[in-house]
């Protein structure tokens, strides 16, 4: 492929590793074990081209002060707070919450009756749907990279066949677009075959692992899948510092 048919992950010796980035419409599934930061190589992906960042666990405040903790560019970033909105549900939840407890303390029990068989004021269950909100700003994106950190908020809020159908649509349109769809998600955490079914999914695999050796630990980087591209899986040391996500040694596996 011609080198204009790559985006750059803005990661040099990522970009090393993978001989030259990741194929344009291609999606990859970013895998981490707690603890490999994980969160720190989603925003520097973030930082170079034109970028959609849906954040679920960190605000968009958040997110930018690391940026700018680390120096980041950030000039072509937007940011989807899911996180936010999530909050407020939340506490737009606890407060209906308080209210109904407030209305209990206060009636009188034949008045409670009278409201409903449980004896409980209504409660209005509307509130956002961000799987809908995730699979709708995909489909109309013209972004050279999006980025979903993480799939894991998803799974906490819907079945896993709801979010595999979501990421399938997403798929088809980050492959008319001529993007790169980035989806993390924490390794271990939502069953083996989930996570098969995800590596199927995805046109790339890279799994962040954390090792301890003695009283010391070692992160690496191993790409375990990449579509047509056997040359690519390799795997890669790496370490955290004042640039953020480095790899050093970088070994291919034939």
């Amino acid at each position: 492929m011609a080198k204009d048919e790559f985006i750059s992950t803005g990661i040099e010796k990522l970009d090393k590793l993978l001989e030259g980035g990741t194929p344009k419409g291609f999606s990859v599934l970013i895998l981490g074990t707690p603890g490999s930061s994980i969160e720190i190589l989603c925003k520097q992906l973030a930082t170079t081209g034109k970028v959609l960042y849906f954040t679920t666990e960190e605000t968009k405040t958040e997110v930018m002060d690391t940026i700018n903790r680390f120096g980041w560019n950030k000039a072509k970033v937007e940011i989807v707070d899911i996180a936010s909105e999530y909050s407020k549900t939340v506490l737009s939840g606890e407060e209906r919450r308080i209210s109904v407890y407030e209305q209990r303390s206060k009636v009188k029990l034949k008045e409670l009756i009278e409201i409903g068989s449980s004896g409980l004021p209504p409660i209005n269950k509307g509130g956002e749907d961000f799987l809908a909100i995730l699979s709708n700003r995909i489909k109309s994106s013209n972004y050279e990279k999006i980025i979903i950190n993480s799939l894991d908020f998803f799974l906490s809020q819907y079945s896993q066949d709801e979010v595999i159908r979501t990421l399938h649509a997403a798929k088809i349109s980050n492959f008319e677009n001529k993007s790169v769809l980035f989806i993390v998600m924490t390794k271990g955490i939502h069953g083996d075959i989930f996570e098969r079914k995800m590596e199927g999914i995805a046109d790339c695999v890279l799994e962040l692992e954390v090792l301890q050796k003695g009283s010391n630990f070692e992160r690496f980087l191993a790409v375990k899948k990449m579509k047509n591209y056997a040359k690519k899986i390799g795997i890669a040391r790496y370490v955290i510092d004042s640039d953020g996500f480095v790899l050093e040694m970088i070994e291919r596996i034939m």
